[in-house]
């Protein structure tokens, strides 16, 4: 069933895209190009059930140890609690020299315009992260750090519910 719900999210976002046979391959792996640069991989896994969407941020790490430091500080800081992440993570396989982000999505129980909904949103982060990636690689950030980390629901610093330690007293 939920195989059948990976396939029904395929082509709605294929409609989308004006692209009517979009479809799996025998490995149930989708993979588009987007704009030239970059490619955003779309698989089903009948094992868990879920569609895995990723595509790649920055191909072959820096080299200097300093920006590679800042490039995976960036990184682990827009992961937190998936803030700059569209919800998704981010990974690094350091012997291939690639970071990659991702996000999964359950088929047991999307609509199947969960894909198309999604998918905007997830181009977009993507987009803003390889930007990031490549200015940092190419020596191009600042390294100056925010003051204060984004969290999502505002519980970054201070006082979290009125109350001393974040806690909220029941």
């Amino acid at each position: 069933m939920s195989i059948e719900n990976a396939r029904a999210n395929l082509k709605e976002f294929g409609k989308e895209l004006g692209l009517e046979d979009l479809d799996f391959d025998e490995n149930n792996t989708c993979i588009l190009g987007i704009d030239d640069e970059y490619s955003l991989h779309i698989t089903y896994e009948p094992n868990s059930k879920k569609m895995y969407i990723y595509s790649p941020l920055l191909d072959g790490l820096p080299k200097d140890d300093k920006l590679k430091l800042r490039l995976y500080e960036k990184l682990l800081e827009a992961a937190l609690l998936g803030g700059q992440m569209a919800g998704g993570g981010v990974g690094v396989a350091v012997n291939e020299e690639l970071i990659l982000v991702h996000a999964t999505i359950d088929m047991e129980h999307a609509v199947s315009s969960a894909l198309r909904a999604y998918a905007p949103v997830f181009v977009e982060m993507v987009e803003k992260q390889r930007k990031m990636c490549q200015d940092i690689s190419e020596g191009r950030d600042s390294g100056e750090k925010s003051s204060t980390p984004t969290v999502p629901g505002g519980m970054a610093g201070g006082m979290r519910g009125g109350q001393p330690g974040g806690f909220i007293k029941i």
